[in-house]
């Protein structure tokens, strides 16, 4: 019996760190790969319109402004921040947003349903008086037509009820920012990294052929 265990957790042992160099190694792999190659484009034009990747160090937003002729978000979110510029929309695991206010409140159980993909999502929006651009930050120029894809994948990202998005009713991390019912899971396979390199991919941006870490995202950018 003990010689059966004992073949048990060393197939099991193999099986696990077999799984996580593969996962490693394609996860690494496809990041790096170009999802296509994007032309830098020299010039500028006045009608362009700044956005911005940024990055806490795990997660990565795409931030932009909150009232524009494309779209005005006022018209979809509620946040209490009346005098806000930009607004930054990150995808995410439903229970980790909700229940993990900051690292030190990650809990066993909250991890592996989210790497699962069996947990809910969510959108975590933020509203900014003021955006300053730093090392964690990529400023992207945008047509009209390029905007306007990317409002339509935040848009469609959404739950709605009718056109309305459904707020979850909770209090966020600050003042300025809300938590929203999203579409999708989060799983080993797809982050919230992937939700942001899918939109870029949908404007015609830079991005890897898959990222599931902010630097699969951000070394294109370099």
């Amino acid at each position: 019996m003990l010689k059966k265990i004992a073949y048990f957790v060393k197939v099991f042992t193999l099986c696990f760190f077999t799984f996580v160099m593969v996962y490693v190694t394609v996860f690494y792999g496809l990041s790096i790969i170009p999802a296509k190659v994007i032309p830098e484009n020299s010039q500028q034009s006045e009608d362009e319109i700044v956005v911005y990747l940024s990055t806490n160090g795990v997660h990565t937003d795409f931030v932009v402004p909150f009232v524009h002729e494309v779209m005005d978000w006022r018209t979809k979110v509620e946040l209490p921040a009346t005098r806000a510029q930009w607004i930054a929309f990150g995808w995410g695991d439903k229970g980790f947003y909700l229940n993990t206010p900051s690292w030190s409140d990650l809990r066993l159980s909250t991890a592996l349903s989210a790497i699962s993909g069996v947990g809910e999502s969510a959108m975590h929006v933020t509203a900014y008086t003021h955006f300053v651009e730093d090392e964690n930050t990529v400023e992207l120029r945008l047509s009209k037509s390029e905007y306007q894809a990317l409002v339509h994948y935040i848009d469609v990202s959404f739950k709605k009820e009718g056109e309305t998005y459904q707020r979850i009713e909770v209090e966020g991390y600050r003042q300025s920012d809300a938590f929203y019912e999203a579409k999708g899971s989060y799983s080993l396979f797809y982050t919230c990294n992937t939700w942001v390199n899918q939109g870029l991919k949908q404007m015609n941006q830079k991005a890897a052929l898959w990222a599931l870490h902010d630097q699969g995202i951000f070394r294109h950018y370099k």
